[in-house]
């Protein structure tokens, strides 16, 4: 299986009008799931996922669960939220579990398939809120904070030094890096370097 995005949504209508919008972007059709269960069958199955597209509101898993388990799933994917919801809370609550952006279903065709294609280019370089009036990037207290030592150790991880490299540099005690990056990991709810880095990147803030 060769499909580079899935789409999981239970709305057959709003699924299939996604899927001709991924067709005339890609010129191929994404998978298309109706339940987080399903659409994670579906993702194991294919060895090119780049993005997937779910809606929270599904039976089943859903909401910041399915977002979370898909980005620690396939952390080589963006996962982007398409979901009727005005919420600010929801919105947030997307981006800290991983998600690139948060859609609206009432943004025009146009606005959706400019922002697939910026998600596929890697060019959303902080989660964005796509409204049907605008894309908003989104600075908010409650995303994930570092200070400016942590940043500069996490800038240091997504080159992929090891922590001894990073003391050396930083004129840090190697045991004092080892602190700040459990501290990063903490702060950004992962369990590993690799996972940090995704995230890292996901939400602009390194």
């Amino acid at each position: 299986m060769n499909h580079s995005v899935l789409i999981v949504e239970d709305h057959p209508l709003y699924g299939d009008a996604l899927n001709q919008a991924i067709q005339m972007i890609l010129g191929d059709v994404g998978m298309l799931a109706k339940s987080a269960e399903e659409g994670l069958n579906l993702a194991k199955a294919s060895a090119q996922l780049r993005l997937v597209l779910i809606d929270p509101g599904l039976p089943g898993i859903n909401g910041a669960e399915a977002i979370d388990t898909f980005c620690q799933s396939f952390p080589q994917a963006a996962v982007a939220v398409i979901s009727a919801s005005e919420s600010r809370h929801e919105v947030m609550a997307a981006f800290r579990d991983g998600a690139c952006a948060f859609i609206s279903k009432a943004a025009s065709t146009e606005l959706l398939m400019q922002a697939i294609r910026r998600i596929l280019a890697g060019d959303m370089q902080r989660p964005e809120w796509i409204k049907p009036s605008a894309n908003l990037p989104i600075h908010d207290n409650s995303l994930p904070s570092l200070s400016q030592r942590k940043k500069e150790i996490l800038r240091l991880l997504i080159q992929g030094h090891p922590n001894k490299e990073i003391a050396l540099q930083l004129g840090l005690a190697e045991v004092t890096v080892k602190l700040h990056v459990s501290s990063i990991l903490k702060t950004l709810r992962v369990n590993n370097r690799t996972q940090a880095v995704l995230t890292a990147r996901r939400l602009g803030i390194a």
